[in-house]
């Protein structure tokens, strides 16, 4: 019996010890990335930022404390503005940030309003890896629109005016973008993205949902391309 409990203290010894040694390692990692994301920072746009927070990368559920804490996001905080960046450890070419997250939703917001001439509007897009983060040779907004290839841009609007919705001219928010634009019948959806995504998943599989029947039209373009639905 004395050895059983002699292996059992050792095995909670143990335990306890890798515990402390795992809660060590995070705390170093976050620090690593923490200090690497206001380096990143400071050679892509000229200021240092505050590092406010850091979540380490997540491998799954299968994820032991033998798992290198390697990589991770660090929420940054300049000038009023809170944004992150997503820092590698072990591989300095992997480094993403959405700094300019803000100002691409104000452009689109801006351009969509004055060319479909319509005020009751609502824009979000997707773009980069991860989602809306880019690299560093992204220095500005409008390079998402140049450098990245993986632009979806989404749209919802009342009170479109249909000929001005078929004439737009969307070359200058990449040749390969993808832009959808739905003329709703009832204004409450501008707001309900989660309907939007549903209705043109839908649309484009010609799956379609609950949201058709709230659609007065629908457009969108696709390598220079444009389809059209009009109720």
């Amino acid at each position: 019996m004395r050895g059983i409990k002699r292996a059992g203290i050792i095995i909670a010894l143990a335990l306890v010890s890798l515990g402390l040694l795992t809660g060590c390692g995070e705390k170093n990692a976050k620090r690593k990335i923490g200090k690497e994301a206001r380096y990143y920072v400071a050679n892509k746009y000229g200021f240092r930022p505050k590092s406010t927070d850091v979540e380490l990368r997540d491998v799954g559920e299968l994820e032991g404390v033998w798992h290198k804490k390697d990589a991770g996001t660090a929420t940054m905080e300049y000038d009023g503005r809170i944004f992150k960046v997503y820092v590698s450890l072990i591989d300095p070419g992997i480094r993403y940030d959405d700094y300019h997250r803000q100002d691409v939703e104000e452009y689109l917001n801006d351009f969509f309003k004055s060319r479909l001439d319509c005020e009751d509007i609502h824009v979000w897009t997707t773009y980069g890896v991860p989602v809306c983060m880019v690299p560093g040779d992204v220095k500005a907004a409008q390079d998402v629109f140049t450098k990245c290839d993986n632009i979806k841009i989404y749209v919802s609007t009342y009170g479109l005016d249909r000929d001005t919705a078929k004439s737009l001219d969307v070359s200058g928010l990449g040749k390969d973008t993808e832009i959808n634009i739905i003329d709703w019948t009832y204004e409450g959806c501008l707001e309900d993205e989660e309907l939007m995504r549903e209705t043109v998943v839908g649309l484009e599989s010609d799956s379609y949902t609950d949201g058709y029947s709230r659609i007065g039209s629908y457009y969108r373009y696709s390598k220079g391309n444009l389809s059209s639905l009009e109720n």
